[in-house]
């Protein structure tokens, strides 16, 4: 599956990526996230629940930063296996100044396996999608509460 979101938000480029690779952000602004623990530099133990609403689960795994080019771009790379299947995927996060405000695109290639792949398969961009909105809707909670 894959995923190309672009988003507006109205922050300087160097502080959406001072504020989206500090861990302790990514613990509060990623959708499900119950635990993210530092485990080296760049990479993180996760404890998330995800799913729809026919197969919900929680998902132990990674996620790493890697190929960073700032203030640029940066790549994150996941992993998560649960009750209800496993999941792995990579997402390039571009951005992009325009103006006072920076374009971020979010451009995701995903797989899933396991019982969640046979129930969920055809709802998963939607899914996809919702959490990229949820992901933008906390990143901009989280700067309003530092301005």
């Amino acid at each position: 599956m894959q995923i190309d979101i672009t988003q507006l938000m109205s922050y300087p480029r160097e502080k959406l990526w001072e504020t989206m690779l500090d861990p302790e952000v990514m613990a509060r602004v990623l959708p499900g996230v119950e635990k993210f623990e530092v485990v080296g530099p760049d990479k993180y133990a996760v404890q998330v629940k995800l799913g729809v609403p026919s197969v919900k689960g929680t998902y132990t795994g990674n996620v790493e930063i890697f190929d960073k080019q700032e203030p640029e771009s940066f790549r994150l790379r996941g992993d998560g296996k649960g009750t209800p299947g496993w999941a792995r995927g990579e997402v390039l996060l571009t951005l992009t100044p325009e103006g006072d405000a920076t374009s971020i695109r979010a451009k995701a290639n995903a797989t899933i396996g396991g019982t969640i792949a046979g129930v969920a398969q055809r709802m998963m961009e939607g899914v996809a999608k919702s959490m990229a909105r949820d992901f933008f809707a906390a990143l901009d909670r989280e700067l309003q509460a530092r301005k």
